[in-house]
C-alpha cells in the first residue's frame, strides 16, 4: 500500500512539472508560505484576464499556514457546479465526503479525509467566522446547518485538512470548512431562479420529481457603512429515502400476499423489497441581513442575522404488497392502532415480517435564529484582530410521525411527537502579527475561545398525530457541554526559504446537566454528575520553499471531547432507538502531514502524504433490523489511517481557454487495537473503518468557448466501503450499503448582453448524466436536470 502511494505521488508531481515550463519569479516566502491559499489564480474571461483574490487575501494574517488547504471561489462554482445548496460548492474538493442524499437534505453529513460522514463531530464549518457545524449531535443527525447560507452569496470556500492549527479544537480532526460571503462595494441587486427535475425509477415507482430555488438580494455601500439583505426559498421533491425490505426465511406461517420485488440484505441474504417510505418533500425559507462598518480602511465590524424556516413532509408511502382481495397491505398493527410486526408469505412460500410503522407518514419543522457580531482587520501597524461572538437557537424543532399508514384499516391516528431543543453560543478572539517583537522573521498568533452547547430531546406519544397533540411523555434526555480554550503559535523564518512553526492549545471541557429519563409503567430517572477534563495539544511544522517548490511537514496532537448526543441522548422512536454512553472520554489523536507542491503558471501540482493515529476513537454503531434502527456510541481503542491526496489545478492550460482540475485521495484506515466491552461485543481488530472509501477521484474541465459562454464536465468517483465495523455488508445496490459510484455532471452557462449595467446569465446542467444507481445507506438521486437564470445589477 505504501509503495503504491509513493509511486502515485511521484507520478502526479512528474506530470505537473512536465505540463508546462515555469516562468514565474521566486516569491517572498516570508509572506506566502501557504501558496495555494495565497497565490492569486488567473481566470480566463475571453480576451481579458481577471484575477480573483482568495479567502486569505484579508487584513488578518494567515494563521493556518501549517494546514493543507484547498480553495474554491465563486467563479469556479458559477461555471462548474449545479449548486442548489451551499454544500455543493465544495463538491469537487479532495478528500471531502458530503452525504447529500437529495437536494434539500437536512442531514447532509460531512466527512473529511480519515473521518467518515457519520463522524460529524470531527469537522467544523464556519460562515464568516460563525459556526454552522453542530456541536451537539453526530452521525446522521449531526449535519452542519448548511441552509443558513445560500450558494448565491458565497465569495469563496476554504477546506483545511486536519487539526494542525492551534486556533481550531480537536473537532477539526477531519478538517475545517470556511465559507466567506460577499458584501457590496456599491449598490447591487440580484435575482436567481433554478428549476430541478429528477427522473426517478426505483422500488415500483417511475416518477418525475421536481423542485425550484429562488433567490433575491439587494445591498449598498454608503461611505463606511454597507448593508446587504436576501431571501432564499428552496422547495424540492427528493426520491424516497428508505426502500422497505425484509429478509426471507423458510419458517412456517404467515398471511399469503402477492407483489414485491426480489432483493437482498447488505449481507447478501435473500430478501423482498415491499415498498418505500414516500417522497421526501423539503421546503426552506431563509431570511438574512448583514451590516458592516469600516472603522478604518483595514478594520471592519460586521453583524449578521439569519432566520430559517424549514419544513419537511413524507406523506405518500408506497406498498407493493397485495392481499388475496387485491388490497394494499400496510404491515402489522394492534387493535389499539399501534404498530406491530406481522408475518407474511410470498407466492414462493417464503416468510417475511413487516411492522406497520415502516409505512408511517411524518411532518417536521425547524425554525432557527442565527446571529453574530464580528470585528476583523488591523488594530495597529503590526497587529490584527479577528473576533466573533455568535448564537444559534433552533427554538422550534419538531417531528410528528404516525404509528401506521393513514390507509391502514386499524389506523386510529395514533403517533409520536419528537421535540429537539438545541442551542449554542460561541466567542472567538484571535490576535496576530507578522512582525512579532518588531522582528520581520517572527509571526505570532494567540487567542481565546468559549463554546457552550445545550441539547434536550423530548418524545411524546400522541393520540392524534394529525392535530399534533403531545399527550404522554415517554423520553426526556439531554445535557450540555462547555469549553474554555487558550491557544497560541509562533512562526520563525530562520533562514531564507526556511520556517518553523510551533504552537499549543489548552482546552478545559465540562459536561453539565446530563440526564436520561424514561416514563411509562416504570419511571427511570437518571441524572449524571457534572464532570470536567483538560488537555494540552502541541502543534509543530517545518517548511522549506525554494523557488517554485514548497515542502512542509506538519505535526499535531489533538483531543476531541465527547458531545451531548454521545453522552446523554437515549430515546426510543417509532423506527429507531439510541442509547447514551455517559462515561465516554476524549479521543486522542496524532496527526502527520507531509506536503510537496510545485507551482506552475496559473496553477499548481501538490501531494499530501498523511498518517493519523487515534486512540479511543468514538464510533456510532448502528444496526437496522426490519426497519428498526438501534444506535449507540463506543470507543475503539486505536485506529490508524495512511493516505495521500494528489491535486493538479491549472487555468488557461497551454494558453488555451481551458481550465483543468483533478484530485485523488487514496487512503486506508484500519482498527489496529480493540478490546471489546461486554460479553456480546465483537472484536473489531483488523477491520476496515466504516463509511470510508479507499479511493476518491474528482475532476473537472471547463472550456471557455467565448467570453460569455462556458461549458464544464465534472466527474466524482468513490470506491465502495463498509457501513459496519463487522465488515459483513458486502451486497451492492441495496438499502443499507455503500456502493462504488461514478457520477458525471455537466454544466453550461451563457452571459446575455442585455445592458452594460446588468449581468444576465442563463445556465443548464445535468447531474449523474449516466443515471448511476448508487447507495450510501440511502439511495442517491438518479439523473437530474437543472435550468437556471440569474440577473444582477
Amino acid at each position: 500500500m505504501k509503495k503504491y502511494l509513493l509511486l502515485l505521488g511521484i507520478t502526479y508531481l512528474g506530470c505537473g512539472v512536465a505540463a508546462e515550463p515555469v516562468k514565474a519569479k521566486k516569491t517572498d516566502k516570508s509572506q506566502t508560505t501557504a501558496k495555494q491559499a495565497q497565490t492569486k489564480i488567473e481566470k480566463y474571461q475571453g480576451e481579458e484576464m481577471v484575477t480573483y483574490g482568495t479567502a486569505t487575501d484579508r487584513t488578518f494574517p494567515n494563521t493556518a499556514k501549517a494546514t493543507p488547504t484547498f480553495t474554491i471561489d465563486a467563479a469556479d462554482v458559477k461555471t462548474k457546479v449545479n449548486a442548489t445548496t451551499v454544500e455543493d460548492t465544495i463538491r469537487y474538493a479532495p478528500g471531502v465526503l458530503i452525504r447529500k442524499r437529495f437536494m434539500g437534505d437536512p442531514n447532509g453529513t460531512l466527512g473529511i479525509r480519515s473521518s467518515n460522514s457519520f463522524q460529524t463531530a470531527h469537522s467544523m464549518v464556519y460562515a464568516d467566522g460563525m459556526p454552522l457545524h453542530n456541536p451537539l449531535r453526530t452521525s446522521f443527525s449531526g449535519a452542519p446547518r448548511w441552509s443558513m447560507v445560500s450558494p448565491s452569496e458565497i465569495d469563496s470556500a476554504e477546506v483545511l485538512y486536519g487539526p494542525f492549527s492551534s486556533q481550531y479544537s480537536g473537532n477539526s480532526m477531519g478538517g475545517v470548512i470556511n465559507l466567506n460571503t460577499k458584501m457590496p462595494e456599491k449598490f447591487e441587486a440580484q435575482m436567481d431562479a433554478t428549476g430541478m427535475f429528477q427522473n426517478m425509477h426505483r422500488s415500483g415507482r417511475n416518477e418525475t420529481l421536481m423542485g425550484y430555488k429562488t433567490f433575491i438580494s439587494a445591498g449598498d455601500r454608503i461611505d463606511k457603512f454597507s448593508v446587504w439583505a436576501s431571501y432564499n426559498r428552496f422547495e424540492n421533491e427528493g426520491q424516497p429515502q428508505t426502500i422497505n425490505a425484509a429478509a426471507l426465511t423458510t419458517a412456517a406461517g404467515g398471511t399469503a400476499v402477492t407483489g414485491g420485488e426480489g432483493y437482498q440484505t447488505t449481507t447478501e441474504v435473500p430478501a423482498i423489497a415491499y415498498g418505500d417510505i414516500g417522497v421526501a418533500q423539503q421546503t426552506t425559507d431563509l431570511f438574512k441581513a448583514k451590516f458592516a462598518y469600516d472603522f478604518t480602511e483595514e478594520l471592519q465590524g460586521r453583524f449578521t442575522i439569519a432566520y430559517e424556516d424549514r419544513v419537511g413532509k413524507v406523506d405518500d408511502p408506497n406498498s407493493l404488497l397485495r392481499d388475496a382481495a387485491g388490497n394494499k397491505v400496510w404491515g402489522g398493527a394492534t387493535a389499539a392502532g399501534l404498530s406491530a410486526s406481522q408475518n407474511y408469505r410470498t407466492a414462493g412460500g417464503k416468510r417475511f415480517t413487516v411492522p406497520g410503522s415502516v409505512f408511517s407518514v411524518s411532518d417536521s419543522e425547524r425554525q432557527a435564529l442565527n446571529y453574530g457580531l464580528g470585528l476583523k482587520g488591523k488594530i495597529s501597524d503590526n497587529w490584527s484582530i479577528d473576533t466573533t461572538a455568535s448564537y444559534y437557537d433552533a427554538f422550534k424543532d419538531r417531528t410528528i410521525s404516525s404509528n401506521l399508514n393513514p390507509n391502514h384499516p386499524l389506523n386510529q391516528n395514533k403517533g409520536q411527537v419528537s421535540d429537539e431543543k438545541p442551542w449554542w453560543a460561541t466567542y472567538d478572539l484571535k490576535l496576530a502579527t507578522d512582525k512579532f517583537m518588531g522582528r520581520d522573521d517572527l509571526s505570532f498568533m494567540g487567542g481565546y475561545q468559549f463554546n457552550h452547547a445545550s441539547l434536550n430531546l423530548d418524545v411524546y406519544n400522541s393520540n392524534n398525530y394529525k392535530a399534533g397533540s403531545a399527550d404522554v411523555k415517554t423520553n426526556d434526555s439531554g445535557g450540555a457541554t462547555q469549553t474554555n480554550s487558550a491557544f497560541s503559535q509562533l512562526e520563525w523564518r530562520f533562514l531564507p526559504d526556511w520556517s518553523v512553526m510551533a504552537g499549543g492549545r489548552f482546552d478545559y471541557w465540562q459536561a453539565i446537566d446530563g440526564h436520561v429519563r424514561t416514563f411509562g409503567a416504570t419511571n427511570n430517572i437518571q441524572n449524571y454528575a457534572d464532570r470536567d477534563a483538560s488537555r494540552i495539544s502541541p502543534k509543530a511544522s517545518l517548511e522549506y520553499s525554494p523557488d517554485n517548490w514548497t515542502f512542509r511537514y506538519s505535526f499535531s496532537k489533538a483531543y476531541r471531547f465527547p458531545i451531548a448526543e454521545e453522552m446523554f441522548a437515549s430515546l426510543s422512536r417509532l423506527n429507531s432507538a439510541t442509547f447514551s454512553a455517559p462515561g465516554l472520554g476524549p479521543e486522542a489523536g496524532y496527526f502527520h502531514n507531509f506536503m510537496t507542491q510545485y507551482d506552475i503558471p496559473r496553477g499548481y501540482v501538490r501531494a499530501n502524504f498523511f498518517f493519523d493515529q487515534i486512540n479511543n476513537e468514538i464510533n456510532s454503531t448502528q444496526v437496522t433490523i426490519n426497519g428498526q434502527t438501534t444506535t449507540t456510541f463506543q470507543p475503539i481503542d486505536q485506529t490508524e489511517a495512511i493516505g495521500v491526496d494528489l491535486t493538479y489545478q491549472q487555468n488557461e492550460v497551454f494558453n488555451l481557454p481551458i481550465d483543468l482540475m483533478a484530485n485523488t485521495t487514496i487512503m486506508n484506515k484500519q482498527i489496529t487495537k480493540h478490546n471489546p466491552i461486554g460479553t456480546n461485543s465483537v472484536n473489531y481488530t483488523g477491520k476496515e473503518w466504516d463509511r470510508l472509501p479507499q479511493l476518491q477521484i474528482n475532476g473537472s474541465a471547463t472550456y471557455h468557448i467565448t467570453q460569455p459562454w462556458a461549458a464544464s464536465v465534472g466527474v466524482r468517483y468513490r470506491s465502495d466501503s463498509f457501513q459496519t465495523l463487522t465488515n459483513t455488508d458486502t451486497a451492492a445496490n441495496v438499502m443499507g450499503g455503500t456502493d462504488e459510484s461514478t457520477f458525471v455532471d455537466l454544466k453550461t452557462s451563457y452571459q446575455l448582453p442585455i445592458n452594460p449595467k446588468l449581468k444576465s446569465t442563463i445556465s443548464a446542467g445535468i447531474d449523474n448524466v449516466f443515471d448511476a444507481n448508487a447507495f450510501e445507506n440511502h439511495p442517491y438521486p438518479q439523473r437530474t436536470y437543472f435550468v437556471s437564470a440569474s440577473l444582477k445589477y
